[in-house]
């Protein structure tokens, strides 16, 4: 929790705040990264497809906790973001929800990310902000793609991500953490596609190791009439011991439309695994290696993707990290084109 330099305006917000017995906390993070991307897919002046651009992401988040007589515990939570290349300047809500947990487990309630994401895993956990599962890179494989990847994680292929939907953790039972989450696309015809996941994680311990398994499974239905429905699931295992953690994780999707080479839509079955390993050398430097592989059966792509990081420990509340991504993506018979090229990425990072 920070304390606030208080203004005539604040302190009138404390006071209503003491008085609603709320606890608050204001906490932020902002990341400034550089990112230098190496295409292989020459254009048509047979030239490469290569760039660099700075980007920004930051995060407000306010939180309000109330206990009541009665012995559940309240909470609301507003995450305010401003992220993107170039000139960033708007903030949205990123998220807001609510919270009511007690001895019943926990309620969310709001736009907030899923049990899913937050009890699966990926390799790609193992590394910092510029990971393939963190969603501010820039794209890896082929940018003049009408389709792309289903995925490029072992995540769940489509979690709900900062969705107005219902999510419910039950208490946990010795180790294990059971969680269900359900979200409403909407009323149109074209909204139909309301999802459904099922989630879990069993934490262990013997002697120095400990280690978690995950496990998730979700369904999307189609957006319109007719479209097909999208199935996931993801699997993973995380052991650490000591300064060293390693994470190995599947994931299998079915469905999803793509049309081939102009054929009709066709669907769409994939498959990532990834593995990882982090060392943490110590004096604030940890070291990662992650590498993934996807394939998908309509077409014939799969992507080969090794993934280096560091992260250095700057100071308290700063952190640098130097991420780089080598990647070869086949097209197959999708009509797409190959693409065999880097990533990398320097993301300087301060928390509050």
């Amino acid at each position: 929790m920070r304390k606030l330099l208080l203004t005539t305006t604040a302190m009138v917000g404390a006071m209503a705040l003491s008085a609603a017995h709320a606890d608050v906390s204001i906490t932020g993070a902002m990341e400034f990264t550089y990112n230098n991307h190496d295409s292989g897919i020459a254009t048509a002046a047979g030239t490469t497809v290569s760039g660099d651009e700075f980007s920004s992401d930051q995060n407000v988040v306010i939180a309000f906790t109330n206990k009541t007589d009665s012995g559940l515990t309240i909470g609301m939570v507003a995450n305010i973001e401003s992220d993107g290349a170039g000139a960033s300047t708007s903030s949205d809500s990123d998220e807001s929800y609510i919270t009511i947990s007690g001895g019943f487990g926990k309620l969310e309630l709001g736009n907030q990310d899923g049990v899913g994401d937050q009890l699966t895993t990926t390799a790609h956990d193992l590394m910092g902000p510029d990971a393939l599962n963190d969603g501010n890179s820039m794209a890896l494989f082929a940018p003049d793609h009408a389709n792309g990847l289903v995925a490029d994680n072992a995540d769940l292929v489509q979690d709900i991500n900062d969705q107005n939907s219902i999510n419910y953790t039950l208490p946990k039972m010795g180790g294990l953490t059971l969680g269900v989450g359900y979200q409403d696309n909407g009323d149109t015809a074209t909204l139909n596609g309301d999802e459904t996941v099922i989630a879990a994680r069993y934490e262990f311990e013997s002697g120095a190791i400990k280690g978690s398994v995950h496990y998730g499974s979700m369904t999307k239905d189609g957006a319109s009439f007719g479209d097909r429905s999208l199935n996931s699931s993801s699997m993973g295992v995380r052991i650490s011991s000591g300064p060293i953690s390693a994470i190995i994780a599947q994931a299998k999707s079915d469905s999803g439309e793509q049309a081939l080479s102009g054929a009709l839509p066709v669907g769409v079955e994939g498959e990532v695994n990834d593995y990882g390993v982090s060392y943490n050398i110590g004096n604030g430097l940890t070291l990662s290696v992650v590498g993934t592989e996807v394939t998908e059966s309509s077409g014939g792509e799969s992507l080969d993707v090794t993934s280096v990081s560091a992260k250095y420990n700057i100071a308290s509340g700063l952190d640098a990290y130097l991420t780089m991504h080598d990647y070869d993506y086949k097209a197959g018979d999708s009509g797409q084109t190959n693409d065999d090229g880097s990533l990398t990425a320097v993301t300087i990072r301060a928390s509050f």
